[in-house]
């Protein structure tokens, strides 16, 4: 311990990033232009009775057109 500071160990370190923004953005530029600006999903506070009628409602918000 140098000035009364704890030492401190490296456990790992960050490696190069696995995927390059550039690389990505023809593919992130189509699915904008599929979507004409709509979110995935709907904002707002959506109640379910149920986990699967959640599901469901999930799954007809990113397959409609």
């Amino acid at each position: 311990m140098e000035n009364g500071e704890p030492q401190m160990k490296v456990i790992g370190r960050k490696g190069k990033a696995k995927v390059d923004v550039t690389t990505i953005d023809s593919l992130q530029r189509m699915a904008n232009e599929l979507r004409k600006g709509r979110p995935f999903m709907p904002k707002g506070l959506w109640r379910f009775r149920s986990h699967e009628e959640a599901d469901s409602w999930k799954l007809k918000m990113l397959t409609r057109r």
